[in-house]
């Protein structure tokens, strides 16, 4: 049989290990990139994709309860809280900064390219064996992965992400491709113990219904009369007269 060549399809997926979130901040601070932790950290708590991340500038965050901003690809208007902790990195990567800085800069006092943000990503990812296919919407995945697994509100995440509907949501953050490879875990194709139970009584049934069958046709061909029209009745029930 011929074989049919198929592209492998890579599709980028969250980071869904909690433990793995905290040895890939780690890993960058390890390797004295604490842009591409504050970022990682920034990324992964607001879901904002990495064009909005990279757009911003230092006096749209150092200090500020909230982040407002425009997306980049929707135009959309859209704020939200910053918590605590994120808060407090955020200050502190921002201080002593100019307000109009661009937040994370890359090369030669320019803002930081999504290309460097991915090789950096990829390569944290690697060292550490963590298997996932990720890419720069690992971060907003990874926010709507584990936002799903808390509050299990799709309709909120999907409000959040401005998607079109609840499954569009769902299979982009990961969630629908689980739903797949947990039915694939747990299909079960083994009779239960009960049905054996129901099937064993119905052989048993049909077992008893053929020895009925057969006497009453041997009594019929041996010529027994005074039951007859009786014996006919029972082969006519059973659907074999």
């Amino acid at each position: 049989m011929k074989q049919i060549k198929t592209d492998k399809i890579k599709v980028v997926e969250p980071i869904r290990d909690k433990l793995d979130l905290k040895r890939i901040v780690a890993w960058f601070e390890k390797h004295n990139a604490r842009k591409y932790a504050v970022l990682f950290i920034f990324g992964i708590n607001s879901g904002l994709r990495v064009s909005d991340l990279l757009g911003f500038d230092v006096g749209d965050v150092y200090h500020q309860k909230f982040v407002v901003l425009r997306e980049q690809k929707t135009g959309k208007y859209k704020k939200f809280p910053l918590k605590d902790d994120v808060q407090e990195i955020l200050n502190d990567f921002c201080k002593n900064r100019a307000h109009d800085e661009p937040l994370f800069m890359g090369r030669c006092g320019s803002r930081l390219d999504r290309s460097q943000v991915y090789r950096f990503l990829c390569q944290a990812c690697d060292d550490l064996g963590i298997e996932a296919n990720v890419g720069t919407h690992t971060m907003r995945k990874t926010f709507g992965y584990h936002h799903y697994k808390q509050f299990k509100d799709v309709a909120l995440l999907q409000a959040i992400f401005n998607h079109s509907s609840p499954e569009v949501t769902k299979r982009y953050i990961g969630i629908t491709q689980d739903e797949i490879t947990n039915s694939y875990l747990h299909l079960n194709l083994e009779t239960s113990s009960e049905d054996l139970k129901a099937i064993k009584d119905s052989l048993k049934g049909r077992t008893k219904i053929k020895k009925i069958i057969s006497y009453v046709r041997g009594y019929i061909k041996a010529g027994g009369t005074r039951h007859q029209a009786f014996a006919e009745d029972i082969l006519d029930i059973a659907g074999v007269a």
